[in-house]
């Protein structure tokens, strides 16, 4: 079975950046990261993640309620950020209620992240991996 793909669980490696005190789609993408983080919990994800995005926030909860899977990813998410570099905003297109990211991720890769509009919040498009 493929792993998850989406930058959120990939944050595992991401920085611990500064919390930006914009409310752009970038921002939000450095805020999710500063907190997981700082908790170090994955369930963190749920509170940005889009309501399209439930299904996600649903098998990272189920990981996330047995306990050694769990500490194992709470772990893994702690060394992660530990060793990251802050995450670096390349480009923001925003259409709308849709935007589209495009960021620097620690190990220097360039990722893309969609986000929408919900309730005058930016909210992340999580999908499994294809």
């Amino acid at each position: 079975m493929k792993k998850l793909r989406l930058t959120a669980l990939a944050a595992v490696t991401f920085a611990l950046a500064a919390c930006g005190g914009g409310n752009g789609p970038g921002d939000v993408i450095i805020r999710m990261n500063a907190e997981l983080c700082s908790s170090g919990d994955p369930s963190t994800i749920a509170k940005y993640a889009s309501a399209s995005s439930q299904p996600v926030v649903g098998m990272i909860t189920a990981v996330m309620s047995e306990p050694a899977k769990a500490e194992e990813m709470k772990k893994q998410v702690k060394e992660g950020c530990e060793s990251a570099k802050p995450i670096e905003i390349l480009e923001e297109k925003i259409d709308g209620d849709k935007a589209t990211v495009r960021f620097r991720n620690p190990e220097g890769e360039e990722e893309t992240q969609q986000l929408v509009k919900e309730d005058g919040q930016w909210k992340l498009v999580l999908a499994p991996d294809k």
